[in-house]
C-alpha cells in the first residue's frame, strides 16, 4: 500500500542497482530544463525575451557517514562510488522509499565528484555528486 501524508526523508533513499547507499544522511535529486531563446529580427517583441523548452538534465548528490563495513550489511560503501568515479562507470540508480505503490525515479548516472571530510573528533563523512545521463522515468513500485 502506498505511503500517505508527508514522506519521512529517512525513507527516501538512493540505490545503486538494488543496493542502498550505506549510512546515508541526505540525498538531493534535482531536475532542470534549459530554455532556448526564440526572439528574432522579424518578431522583436516588446523587449521581453521569448523562449521555448530545450534540453532536460538532472543531478544527484548524496551525503553519508564514512564507513568501512557497508558491504557486510548489503549496502554500497564509499569504495563503490570512488571506483565509479575513477573508472567512469555508468551506474543504474533509483531514488525510492521501497514502499509498494510509492513513486520511484529510475535513471543512469556518472559519479562526477567524490569528497571525504574528516574533522577532529567529528564523524567522518563523504559526499558524491552524479550527473544523470539519458531519460529519467518516474513510475510506482
Amino acid at each position: 500500500m502506498a505511503s500517505t501524508g508527508v514522506i519521512n526523508g529517512t525513507n527516501l533513499r538512493l540505490y545503486v542497482g538494488s543496493t542502498p547507499i550505506a549510512y546515508a544522511t541526505s540525498c538531493t535529486l534535482s531536475f532542470s530544463r534549459e530554455l532556448r531563446e526564440t526572439i528574432h529580427k522579424d518578431n522583436p517583441g516588446s523587449g521581453w525575451a521569448e523562449s521555448e523548452p530545450g534540453q532536460k538534465s538532472g543531478t544527484l548528490t548524496v551525503e553519508a557517514l564514512y564507513n568501512e563495513d557497508g558491504t557486510s550489511n548489503n549496502y554500497e560503501t564509499p569504495r563503490t562510488l570512488f571506483d565509479a568515479l575513477d573508472d567512469g562507470t555508468e551506474l543504474s540508480c533509483t531514488v525510492e522509499t521501497g514502499v509498494s505503490g510509492d513513486n520511484i525515479y529510475t535513471f543512469s548516472a556518472f559519479c562526477t565528484e567524490y569528497e571525504v571530510t574528516a574533522a577532529v573528533e567529528e564523524n567522518a563523512t563523504y559526499s558524491a555528486s552524479f550527473t544523470i545521463t539519458g531519460a529519467v522515468t518516474m513510475s510506482t513500485t
